[in-house]
């Protein structure tokens, strides 16, 4: 990323709060470990995608080096994914693989 893009990804991301700079690094990093947003479009996920692709263009970096960006100016606490509560499906993942499926014990 060339200096005038460096500047621009530091402008923009001075401004968020640090809730919302959160939030867009879960969903980053969500999307740089490969969710596939198809299976999620009737939550707009599709629409994330592009803009999010859009920015990278906007900032001349790709999703990892927006997601890492974005990360930079986060505490370690709340990069980390189980700094919030297991979601419903994290949690059956992870029963389901500790103990089995419940269908076939």
């Amino acid at each position: 990323m060339d200096e005038r893009h460096r500047r621009a990804l530091e402008l923009w991301l001075s401004g968020l709060p640090p809730e919302t700079a959160q939030r867009y690094f879960l969903l980053l990093d969500e999307l740089c470990r490969g969710l596939d947003v198809s299976k999620h479009e009737q939550f707009g996920f599709l629409r994330l995608r592009a803009e999010f692709e859009t920015s990278g263009e906007i900032f001349g970096c790709t999703l990892e080096e927006l997601r890492d960006a974005v990360a930079e100016r986060l505490p370690a606490a709340a990069r980390s994914r189980h700094s919030e509560p297991a979601t419903p499906l994290e949690a059956l993942r992870r029963d389901v693989t500790a103990k089995g499926h419940p269908d076939f014990r």
